[in-house]
């Protein structure tokens, strides 16, 4: 499909996917629909990560509107200013993402999916099982044992993982495995930064098993109340999270550039995010540790001037 090309759009859209977006249905370009993705990617308080400018420039685009999908299901489901119609919103979005496959195209960000989706094996299921988990934390905002979280995670970050790897061209059975342990590793360091950010929300993502083992309860998570076993709490789901990163650490070896720079930064970035959760040990209750671009950039370039 060329990208002057005006796309036919059709089927329902709804009111909120075009506050931001200048162009009528049946107006909207390949191109325009790829610099509105791009828009998403890059302007959010979640930043697009700067690292894959290290990708093709197809990569980049086909990335882009994989985040901008994702990025825009996760604000239906979670920002206040959709909470009204967030459940109608989500279905919308999932009846769109599968006209997109059948090969039709209404909003912007599902035009640039599906030039992505003609390019790269991005598959449904994975997209799909995006929308599970953000329907999921809709409803759901306790975990019990660690094989809830872990489900929860194969739904909300291990498609991810394997979307990059499919833009790669290196979907292996070996592969995935290693990014799903990355993938989860990354998801459950982003539950401890945000404690005291989804404790106000009234979600708690410890494990309700482990926080009656250290004798914490979920008041006293609400309350941002440190009690004694708090910190053995966070220290040891920090160990556990350590692992997970550790078990997916063969994933960069085996890739080539530029996949093998951007699973490394990725990585670092999360082990790096993960112990300063684990220096910030009970403050977490009430406090969020942040990791700007450059003190990243300049932690991994000293990192990789040590000797192996």
């Amino acid at each position: 499909m060329d990208q002057a090309t005006p796309v036919t759009t059709t089927g329902s859209v709804g009111p909120w996917h075009w506050e931001a977006f200048p162009f009528h249905a049946g107006e909207v370009t390949v191109d325009q629909a790829h610099r509105y993705c791009h828009g998403i990617a890059t302007g959010h308080y979640e930043n697009f990560p700067v690292f894959l400018r290290l990708f093709s420039r197809e990569q980049r685009m086909a990335l882009a509107a994989v985040y901008a999908y994702a990025r825009t299901a996760d604000d239906l489901a979670d920002e206040p200013v959709f909470s009204a119609f967030a459940d109608a919103a989500l279905v919308s979005w999932r009846a769109q993402l599968r006209d997109c496959y059948a090969g039709k195209a209404a909003h912007p960000i599902f035009i640039a999916l599906r030039w992505a989706t003609e390019r790269f094996p991005i598959r449904q299921e994975h997209l799909e099982a995006l929308l599970d988990a953000f329907e999921q934390d809709r409803v759901k905002s306790r975990y019990a044992s660690w094989t809830e979280l872990h489900d929860y995670c194969a739904r909300s970050a291990e498609p991810v993982g394997r979307i990059v790897l499919a833009v790669l061209g290196r979907s292996t059975p070996e592969n995935e495995a290693h990014s799903d342990a990355i993938c989860t590793a990354l998801q459950l360091t982003n539950f401890w930064q945000d404690l005291s950010v989804d404790a106000k929300r009234g979600r708690i993502y410890l494990p309700a098993r482990l926080m009656a083992k250290h004798a914490v309860t979920e008041e006293d998570l609400l309350a941002g109340r440190i009690v004694p076993g708090v910190a053995p709490l966070i220290e040891e789901v920090c160990d556990y999270t350590d692992g997970l990163f550790r078990k997916g650490a063969p994933l960069s070896a085996a890739l080539p550039m530029p996949g093998k720079a951007y699973i490394a930064l990725v990585r670092f970035g999360g082990t790096t995010i993960l112990g300063m959760a684990r220096r910030y040990g009970p403050m977490l209750l009430t406090e969020r540790p942040r990791l700007g671009v450059v003190p990243y950039l300049a932690s991994f370039w000293k990192r990789s001037r040590r000797p192996a």
